[in-house]
């Protein structure tokens, strides 16, 4: 609930982002938009020569799902599923990824 002030109005103390963020919630449009976001900074995530190689990033449900071109590859970050899952998490600022799954 909101306060009230000296002349009995209601005074709301929500950001504006907090506010499109809830927003975002409601509507269920909060994962769409990370999505967006992760496809959009996916190089700046994992370096030019993983994101050149990258087909498809899906995310559902807390997977990350990255589908490859290169075999090579996706057995190297096989090993690596852990880091990428940590550097995606610290780049969007929340914990977005629990599991990474390579096609």
């Amino acid at each position: 609930m909101g306060r009230y002030d000296q002349n009995k109005r209601k005074t709301n103390q929500e950001s504006l982002g907090q506010v499109i963020d809830r927003m975002l919630r409601v509507y269920r449009l909060k994962s769409g938009l990370t999505e967006i976001t992760l496809k959009s900074d996916w190089e700046k995530i994992v370096g030019h020569a993983v994101a050149s190689r990258t087909d498809e990033i899906i995310l559902r449900g807390g997977k990350l799902i990255l589908k490859l071109s290169s075999a090579a590859l996706r057995q190297e970050l096989h090993y690596q599923r852990e880091d990428i899952m940590r550097n995606v998490n610290a780049h969007l600022g929340e914990e977005v990824v629990k599991e990474v799954l390579l096609q």
